[in-house]
């Protein structure tokens, strides 16, 4: 009887057994028999997919460390294969579109480069470019015979027979959905090869939670996380800076390793140190199902952040300058006087601070600047004020003047025949020379500008005197002395009309006044004239900012003329150091008894009684030696004259010189507060001592 039961029980579980076997075996079939194709397609679509990672960029910080540029971490949406027809694409794509447009982000629309709907157009394209565009087989395979060139019936097609998207919809969600499935097949064969093509950039994180609460009703659709550029309290330094922006064809020729989608640095120190600040891209491996949703995320290739660089500016001292600039450009117009020669009009500015025994760059400020957020910034505003900005030809925001704007130095290029006067010869300390009030030079009669304005005549001068009241009788015969040729030679070797090898693009080399400028710009020969105005810095001269102050640094430190530079030193993110900058100069050849006299003579322009600068410096404590120049621009019946001011400071043992330029700044005089404020917070003087709130009127240049 037991054994009865016992064989029942085995009956009944090998009966089970067997009907698993027979269900499995069934099962198997079915999948690889009767719907084999089918699972093996199923199965093919959960393949490893990988999607390259952004790296990281290098941070920027200022010689004191403070931040600059940094990152923070955004998405991009991406779209890959998932077996979708046109209707289930456009749905997918429309979701995707309402919740970028409800969170205030956009999608990547190129097909706006050629097409738009409001109103409808063809961008600027001619009918040759159309139809090239049309036929393309990439694109649209429409035959030659067959394009349409009016914009609203190629709108028709795009919609109703070539994207089958519903007509229901309204016009802006239609051309949405064209533009991102324009955005697909411009890359078609990333897609239908696997790989995933990115449909928006820089979305919010509330764009992501409500994309993975809906991620049904989009198949195939992904997020990546990548690294998005900050700056910083930048507008101060932004000329300094630069930003980045997408790259472009020319710069995707000239830069290999880098793809269509990556960023670069257009401007500045973005674009100096690309080299330094750009990090290796990573890999992330997943394993995804037919709809496109992550299975498995594998181990990958971790990104490389970029190196980190540290630049020789120091913020507080270039904040100084550049609200130094405002209230001094705003002071001048309050004091508009056209009888006088203001006309109200200074709007713009630059200034720079060296070290002199090093060639650090302290402070490089062009005034006006703006916010480079702008150029990184996709929203509808920041678009709208990158065009404010390109298209202000008034004040230029965007031009970095201390870099790139050439001006007539005036009296700042005194000291400079000067030296050589002195070095050539032709000058020695005891000798001088008349000022009378005005003497006929080359078939011209020249003036000093006291006698002009009934002030009398200064008699005769040393060289250190008519330094220090800017005579510029005294430099017209002094120059014609000396000749044209010593003193282009002499203004060569203090880097004046020459590139100084900073590393920022897009430098000015400027340009000097000597023969053969003059014979290239205007097929004319040399006259005796041309070098007494040559001699006040006038004529054909035209110096940046830049090269003034390295020009001032040059004479403060013996005669060495540094290689100015912005980039102290680069660190990686190891905390290892990659490259740190070292002082690198070449001897000018000039004496130190030279450079004695000419400094003697800029110590009276900032601290005598007849000195063009004293009424700013008498009472300042440290000791300063410095030189203010007029430079007319000829238009003087309309508009101001410009004012420039190069100095440094102590002048006896010197660490620091200042150049500063106003853009129709009246007189020289006008600008050396500006050159004030930046030594008063280097030498960390009283507040009270930091800046005079208003400009004197002296008549001097």
């Amino acid at each position: 009887m037991r054994l009865n039961i016992y064989g029942k029980r085995i009956f009944f579980v090998v009966v089970i057994f067997l009907c698993v076997v027979f269900l499995y075996f069934a099962r198997l079939y079915d999948m690889q028999i009767i719907h084999g194709e089918e699972e093996r397609d199923r199965s093919g679509m959960r393949i490893y997919k990988d999607i390259e990672t952004q790296a990281y960029r290098g941070v920027i910080l200022d010689r004191n460390g403070l931040p600059l540029a940094v990152n923070t971490q955004t998405y991009d949406l991406y779209i890959q294969k998932a077996g979708l027809k046109d209707e289930g694409m456009n749905k997918a794509l429309l979701t995707l579109y309402r919740i970028l447009i409800k969170n205030g982000d956009s999608y990547i629309n190129n097909l706006s480069k050629y097409f738009t709907v409001d109103p409808f157009s063809f961008r600027d394209m001619t009918p040759d470019q159309i139809q090239n565009w049309q036929a393309n087989i990439d694109t649209f395979n429409i035959k030659k015979e067959n394009v349409i060139y009016d914009p609203k019936a190629f709108y028709e097609y795009l919609r109703d027979e070539y994207f089958h998207i519903d007509s229901a919809l309204t016009q802006d969600e239609i051309y949405a959905i064209m533009a991102m499935r324009y955005e697909i097949i411009t890359h078609g064969w990333m897609f239908f090869t696997g790989s995933p093509v990115k449909l928006a950039a820089h979305v919010s994180n509330q764009t992501i939670a409500e994309i993975e609460e809906q991620n049904h009703l989009m198949p195939g659709l992904m997020a990546n996380v990548v690294p998005q550029r900050i700056y910083v309290n930048a507008e101060n330094t932004a000329h300094v800076l630069g930003y980045i922006g997408m790259i472009n064809q020319t710069e995707l020729e000239n830069n290999p390793g880098y793809s269509s989608s990556d960023y670069i640095g257009k401007t500045g120190v973005e674009a100096a140190a690309e080299q330094y600040l750009r990090g290796e891209n990573g890999l992330r491996k997943m394993e995804v199902d037919q709809s496109g949703r992550i299975m498995t995320e594998l181990k990958g290739i971790p990104a490389i952040p970029g190196n980190d660089v540290i630049l020789t500016i120091d913020t507080r001292l270039q904040k100084v300058a550049m609200e130094s600039l405002e209230r001094t450009i705003q002071s001048i117009v309050s004091q508009k006087d056209e009888a006088k020669g203001n006309f109200g009009d200074a709007n713009a500015g630059a200034a720079v601070a060296i070290d002199v025994k090093t060639g650090e760059v302290l402070v490089l400020a062009s005034y006006p600047g703006y916010d480079p957020s702008v150029f990184i910034d996709n929203s509808q505003e920041a678009q709208e004020k990158r065009l404010e900005l390109i298209f202000d030809n008034e004040r230029r925001p965007l031009f970095n003047r201390a870099l790139q704007a050439p001006y007539a130095p005036g009296s700042t290029f005194k000291p400079l025949v000067g030296i050589a006067a002195l070095e050539e010869g032709i000058l020695t300390p005891q000798k001088t020379i008349l000022c009378d009030g005005s003497s006929e030079i080359g078939g011209r009669r020249f003036y000093c500008m006291e006698y002009v304005m009934g002030m009398g005549i200064h008699g005769h001068l040393t060289i250190e005197r008519a330094i220090a009241t800017s005579c510029n009788l005294y430099f017209f015969k002094l120059g014609v002395e000396t000749g044209i040729s010593n003193i282009d030679k002499w203004a060569q070797k203090f880097g004046l009309g020459e590139y100084t090898g900073i590393e920022l693009p897009g430098e000015n080399r400027g340009h000097r006044s000597n023969r053969n400028f003059k014979y290239t710009q205007k097929g004319e020969e040399w006259w005796i004239a041309d070098t007494a105005q040559t001699a006040i810095g006038q004529l054909y001269n035209g110096f940046t900012p830049l090269q003034l102050a390295n020009y001032a640094a040059t004479i403060a430190n013996g005669g060495k003329r540094m290689t100015p530079h912005i980039i102290k030193e680069v660190i990686d993110h190891n905390n290892n150091t990659v490259y740190k900058a070292e002082p690198e100069y070449e001897e000018t050849g000039v004496s130190r008894q030279t450079l004695d006299i000419i400094i003697d003579g800029m110590q009276r322009v900032a601290q005598t009684a007849e000195g063009t600068a004293d009424q700013y410096f008498s009472d300042f404590p440290i000791k300063i030696a410095g030189k203010t120049g007029t430079a007319e621009t000829g238009k003087e019946s309309e508009s101001s004259s410009n004012g420039l001011f190069v100095c440094f400071a102590p002048a006896d043992d010197p660490e620091i010189a200042v150049a500063v330029v106003i853009e129709k700044g009246v007189w020289g005089s006008y600008t050396a507060p500006v050159a004030r404020d930046i030594l008063a917070a280097y030498f960390n003087l009283d507040a009270d001592d930091t800046a005079l709130q208003s400009v004197g009127s002296f008549w001097i240049p």
